[in-house]
């Protein structure tokens, strides 16, 4: 652009920018100290609450909260339990969602949320938390939001997404989502 007399002109208000650019730059946002965490959930089947959570600093991994969830009543699925291993009998004596609420919320903060299959993640907690009885308001908005499986098909250019290979417990994929956004933050080489 410096080259081109009629753009060099308006460099400073030109933003050239891809999809794949747009993902590089939000991944090196997420990676910086305090931007964002990684959310994991396993869940009472596809359309249940949620039996596990775990939340890692995006920058770091560090483990800032990693807890079952007893789904106050609904029975984990035959399928849900065969995929994640969590039974009813394990969850019994787990922490109610209105028990790990104020943990989860400290965890996240003001932060961006991170889950490698946002859209599944967001939307189980926000049913168990409306199951619980709680005030939606509670929660972060969903513009909070960023899905790492869609962020790695755009910077693949694949347009499908990859199984993560986390062993469905929620530590496990949360720690598996981490080096892909950390892959995120360069050109495909």
């Amino acid at each position: 652009m410096a080259a081109h007399h009629g753009a060099s002109q308006h460099s400073d208000r030109i933003t050239l920018s891809t999809a794949v650019g747009d993902v590089i730059r939000q991944a090196r946002a997420d990676l910086e100290p305090g931007a964002a965490v990684v959310v994991d959930v396993e869940t009472t089947g596809l359309d249940g609450v949620v039996v596990e959570l775990a939340v890692l600093d995006a920058a770091t991994g560090e483990v800032l909260l990693d807890t079952l969830v007893n789904p106050g009543g609904v029975l984990v699925e035959e399928g849900a339990r065969a995929v994640h291993g969590i039974d009813d009998d394990s969850l019994a004596a787990a922490p109610s969602w209105e028990q790990v609420l104020p943990g989860f919320l400290a965890a996240v903060g003001d932060r961006r949320l991170l889950a490698y299959n946002a859209a599944f993640d967001s939307a189980r907690i926000a049913a168990t938390h409306a199951h619980a009885g709680q005030d939606a308001a509670q929660l972060p908005a969903l513009g909070r939001w960023g899905c790492l499986m869609e962020a790695q098909s755009t910077w693949l250019r694949i347009g499908r997404w990859l199984p993560l290979g986390g062993g469905h417990r929620a530590r496990g994929d949360a720690e598996a989502a981490c080096p892909v956004l950390q892959q995120l933050v360069a050109p495909v080489g």
